[in-house]
């Protein structure tokens, strides 16, 4: 268990919303599993891992999502255009999906094969290449936008 703890940990913090901290997001995959069984059971413990914390992050984003919408309607106009002003250079990355940030996590920063990355996820070859491909074209297209003002 200790060697997947450091990875797992990096991948939380890629795919989990920024308010999380990715600590809690391992630690609570290794609780739900642990319920379950033994990680030693498990076919591809990395994965399912993975699996599991992308599956957090996921919900946690969706409860968060909930908890903005209801703090933007009591928000400071003043402390609105400050953020605009001056954005965080991971907003751009944030706004991607957890699916989306997971697959461009590992395919270029773990530097995984997109076969690999489908078995880990639980998607198709053809639905990794896809969420990167398109991952990337959003990120382009809002960098670029970014570059030009």
């Amino acid at each position: 268990m200790r060697d997947l703890y450091a990875p797992l940990r990096r991948f939380a913090a890629v795919v989990g919303p920024p308010e999380v901290d990715p600590d809690d997001l391992v630690q609570e995959a290794f609780l739900r599993i642990l319920r379950r069984g033994s990680l030693a059971s498990l076919e591809s413990p990395l994965a399912y891992c993975r699996r599991t914390i992308l599956n957090l992050a996921s919900n946690q984003r969706r409860g968060l999502g909930r908890r903005s919408r209801a703090i933007a309607k009591l928000s400071n106009p003043d402390l609105d255009r400050v953020r605009a002003q001056y954005p965080s250079d991971l907003a751009d990355l944030f706004a991607l999906s957890p699916d989306d940030r997971a697959v461009l996590y590992l395919a270029d920063v773990e530097g995984y094969t997109f076969s690999e990355i489908a078995d880990m996820l639980g998607r198709s070859e053809a639905v990794a290449r896809q969420r990167a491909s398109r991952a990337r074209r959003r990120l382009k297209q809002v960098l670029t936008k970014e570059a030009r003002q």
